[in-house]
């Protein structure tokens, strides 16, 4: 019998079986796959951002080298990622080179080129009196002697000298908004000098003493003010006194931030600790930063003395043709890593280092090419490898390579001395001056009370420039520009008296005129220690200058330098102090893209 055929249900389902199963395993490896290919292009990224980072190494390495003029050099960058499966897409990079981009530095240093130069001139100023209102004064000034302080500090100032006042304790206020009213600036009525300061010196009245201390808001307050108002004219001054210290330790951090934001700005800063609770070592850590000077006040008496000292170094001061010599490097190689599964972030080769930004902050790979030896007396010497890049500007993009020239078109060396002065010498030529004075006096050349006028402060500068010299042998750098700085102040208050006398008859035209220009030529030779003592200056402007503050922080401490440093928008500066000898090594280098 013929059977006819049947329906193999089993086969079907066999059949449908297998096909699930292949679908399975397919959906397994896809998913196995999307599950890897993250973790793959996160590899194949952090490669491309070490390769990227060793390549800007490479150039950075081969500028700052033993560079000859006319030789070239080379660096393949890798620009991007490519996709490692088609789950992901390409990590692209794009590189830029710009030698006009705003980042850039500057170094700078000064000297005194010839002392006969030396004249008396005054200096307008733009001042804030910045003064403690803590709880504290009720005790540790009951008399409110600071208050009478500050108002013959500005009954001193003469047209067209500004000031303004501000008030602090847990904040910090411009009077008279500490009394709820309008703010009084540099520029208000009563405060410019038109028709006087009445207005300012009422101002000081109403500081009362109640409340805490914060530092770092007052100063915050005074940078403000001048930032905003300030003439750049003027020599910009801020002077803080106060009888405490900060209540919170993050108050320390912003005074120190704001101290670092006055030097980028070029505001002195001068402190007055009254007390012997004053956080002492806080306000000279801020009036060294700013190139001011910390007084110790032990007593409230003390307080208009030093009001008074301050304010003769601007009332009048000895200029001795003073120059400022610079150098700036500039150019900026960019690269920007668009990573998706890996960090992104952007390199940059600039100021003669080496930078890596990413969304958490910046920090410096490798910095300005420089060498620093500390001598055993305090001061050292510097070597600095100066780039400027140069060239048409360029940019590519992609996850190819860019294949990166560098031609050195210049190099060359300069070597420099920074004359100092040794200070014994100007203590014995200041005492000579002082025994003239007297030698002329018992001539009949002066009365002997206008030759006592001209010789005390002269014999103070004597004592001053003497300690001066005896904290330089001792390699106390610092503490003897403490000294110098006064004995300069003595020295135009010998000169003040000299040209009162001669006005009044009581000393002989001649022998003022002869004692005037001897000593401002000793007060040259001080100014010429001054900057010798200020150094070399180092300004980085970036779009990451608080990671510049910090490498020079770290870096220049680590070589044991005496220094100073400022922190302003987009501007990193530091000043390396007491620099004998300075080389530069500049070098000009052209970039070019393939």
């Amino acid at each position: 019998m013929r059977r006819g055929l049947r329906p193999d249900a089993g086969g079907v389902a066999s059949t449908v079986a297998t096909l699930l199963a292949l679908v399975v395993v397919v959906l397994f490896m896809a998913a196995t796959i999307v599950a890897v290919a993250p973790k793959q292009q996160h590899d194949a990224e952090y490669a491309t951002s070490i390769a990227a980072l060793r390549a800007f190494e490479l150039l950075r390495a081969m500028s700052a080298g033993p560079a000859l003029k006319d030789s070239h050099f080379s660096a393949t960058i890798p620009l991007g990622t490519p996709a490692v499966s088609p789950f992901t897409g390409p990590g692209d990079g794009t590189l830029v080179f710009s030698e006009n981009d705003a980042s850039g530095g500057t170094v700078s240093f000064r000297f005194v080129p010839k002392v006969h130069e030396g004249r008396v001139t005054k200096l307008d100023q733009d001042v804030i009196l910045i003064i403690d209102s803590s709880g504290s004064m009720r005790w540790n000034d009951p008399q409110r002697l600071r208050i009478a302080g500050a108002q013959e500090y500005i009954g001193r100032l003469s047209f067209p000298d500004r000031v303004a006042v501000v008030d602090f304790d847990g904040s910090a206020r411009l009077t008279k908004a500490n009394v709820r009213g309008d703010a009084h600036h540099l520029w208000s009525s009563g405060h410019t000098g038109t028709p006087d300061y009445s207005e300012a010196q009422s101002d000081v009245a109403t500081i009362d003493s109640s409340g805490f201390t914060n530092i770092g808001d007052a100063i915050r307050v005074a940078n403000d003010e001048l930032l905003a108002n300030g003439d750049p004219k003027r020599a910009w001054v801020e002077i803080l006194l106060t009888d405490g210290q900060n209540n919170y330790r993050w108050q320390d951090d912003l005074t120190r931030q704001q101290a670092q934001r006055a030097k980028a700005s070029g505001i002195t800063i001068y402190t007055i600790g009254l007390s012997s609770d004053a956080d002492a070592a806080l306000l000279a850590e801020v009036a060294a930063t700013t190139g001011g000077t910390y007084y110790a006040a032990p007593t409230p008496e003390s307080i208009r003395w030093i009001y008074f000292e301050i304010s003769r170094r601007y009332q009048g001061s000895v200029a001795c043709g003073t120059l400022t010599t610079s150098d700036t490097f500039v150019g900026t190689l960019a690269l920007s890593l668009g990573n998706r599964q890996y960090t992104p972030q952007t390199l940059r080769l600039e100021a003669g280092g080496v930078v890596i930004v990413q969304p958490d902050g910046a920090a410096i790979d490798e910095g300005l090419p420089f060498e620093y030896k500390r001598t055993a007396t305090g001061s050292g010497s510097l070597a600095l490898s100066l780039v400027t890049y140069t060239g048409r500007p360029f940019s590519a993009s992609g996850v190819d390579y860019a294949f990166i020239s560098g031609h050195v078109l210049g190099r060359e060396y300069e070597e420099l001395t920074l004359a100092t002065v040794v200070l014994d010498e100007q203590s014995r030529s200041i005492a000579n001056i002082s025994s003239e004075v007297q030698y002329w006096a018992d001539q009949g050349a002066a009365t002997q009370p206008a030759a006592y006028a001209v010789r005390t402060p002269l014999d103070q500068a004597v004592a001053s420039t003497l300690e001066a010299h005896e904290n330089v042998s001792a390699g106390r750098i610092d503490e003897a520009k403490f000294h110098v700085d006064r004995a300069q102040v003595q020295l135009f208050a010998a000169i003040d008296a000299a040209e009162t006398q001669r006005a009044q008859g009581t000393m002989q035209n001649w022998l003022a005129r002869q004692t005037e220009d001897e000593v401002i030529a000793v007060a040259c030779r001080l100014d010429q220690w001054q900057n010798w003592y200020e150094g070399v200056t180092i300004s980085v402007a970036s779009s990451v200058a608080p990671a510049w503050a910090r490498w020079f922080n770290d870096t220049f401490q680590r070589a044991g330098a005496s220094m100073s440093l400022g922190l302003g928008p987009g501007r990193a500066v530091i000043s390396l102090h007491a620099i004998d000898t300075l080389l530069i090594d500049r070098r000009v280098i052209q970039l070019s893209n393939g």
